[in-house]
């Protein structure tokens, strides 16, 4: 069984803590002794800033954070052009005797904003 969601439009942060990303939140059924493999896929965010821009990506079981994250940053502190760099969030959560919400969040790096112009997803794969 696989639950999958996606993004549309144009969706941006530049908030330093860990917000929703809207559109990419599933539930996972319950279960016990299965693992749900959880892949956040951003295939082409950019981030803009004069402080080494970059974004940050993680997911939330019923509102904990996940210690599993991934991010992004420029190598230069003012980048001439805003490039685009895919990042893929890779998580293991196991079921539980309940349904669990899983939400893609983001938060900027540096104050810098985070842009996603392109389908972001969501998906969970159990078996």
């Amino acid at each position: 069984m696989a639950l999958y969601v996606q993004t549309s439009g144009t969706l941006s942060t530049n908030s330093a803590s860990f917000t929703p990303i809207n559109g990419l939140a599933i539930t996972l059924p319950e279960g016990v002794g299965v693992t749900a493999i959880i892949i956040l896929n951003v295939p082409f965010p950019y981030a803009t800033g004069n402080d080494t821009p970059g974004g940050s990506f993680g997911i939330t079981v019923n509102g904990v954070m996940s210690g599993v994250v991934a991010g992004f940053t420029y190598n230069e502190p003012v980048p001439q052009a805003s490039g685009r760099v895919p990042t893929t969030l890779v998580a293991g959560i196991p079921l539980s005797n309940a349904p669990q919400t899983i939400q893609a969040v983001w938060s900027s790096v540096r104050g810098s904003n985070v842009i996603i112009d392109t389908p972001a997803t969501l998906t969970a794969i159990m078996s």
